[in-house]
């Protein structure tokens, strides 16, 4: 039987993969093909890069490096061979743009806003309470003085508080992203390269059967 790798994901996060086997059989089923995008080699040449055999042994190299991205691993959960790659981390922009869920790309744009209108308006009144703590103690005002500078003091207190916890929510959630969004890139030597015609990469692959079934 031959088999191959159903992948599901929702928002860039991986959510599960089945290995199920083909229920159907074509004169298809024989030729090379991907086993996460199940398409062959016309658009991108196929890899062998791991110790996987069969259906499961073959693979593009931008499905296999979207892959080891969105599952956050360095290996083939099949085979557990390890892969050689670099990360490399993803730009604020791009997070900025795209922060996640639908409920954070909320939340990142609502506080944006509550920054960009309360940070003028929290200077604005910081201001005018000062200016007017500083006429009262002109005229002896004393207690109106010491209220407007309290009231000052906790307006920009309030201000600073809920800046502060609001930038270390997005922050721990562009550190979890960046974390769990970086840019894969795979190093595999130019022996790993499977060949784009069928016949090679079925030799590939036989000869891979054949070297595992001689370790005893």
């Amino acid at each position: 039987p031959q088999y191959v790798m159903q992948v599901s994901a929702k928002d860039g996060q991986l959510l599960s993969s089945v290995v199920r086997t083909l229920a159907t059989q074509s004169p298809f089923n024989d030729r090379p093909m991907c086993r996460i995008c199940h398409e062959g080699s016309s658009q991108e040449d196929l890899l062998s890069p791991c110790e996987c055999t069969g259906t499961l042994g073959t693979i593009h190299r931008s499905c296999l490096e979207h892959w080891l991205s969105s599952s956050n691993t360095s290996y083939c959960e099949l085979c557990h061979f390890r892969f050689a790659v670099e990360r490399k981390p993803r730009p604020l922009v791009e997070w900025l743009r795209n922060p996640g869920p639908q409920h954070e790309k909320r939340t990142l744009f609502g506080d944006m806003v509550c920054f960009l209108f309360i940070t003028p308006l929290a200077t604005i009144s910081g201001w005018l309470c000062l200016r007017g703590a500083v006429d009262h103690l002109h005229f002896s005002s004393r207690l109106e003085a010491v209220g407007l500078i309290a009231l000052t003091v906790a307006l920009f207190t309030i201000y600073l508080f809920w800046t502060l916890v609001s930038f270390r929510y997005h922050c721990r959630l562009y550190n979890e992203w960046r974390r769990t969004n970086q840019r894969v890139i795979l190093l595999i030597p130019k022996s790993a390269n499977a060949p784009s015609n069928q016949q090679s990469l079925l030799g590939l692959q036989s000869l891979k059967r054949n070297s595992k079934e001689t370790i005893v």
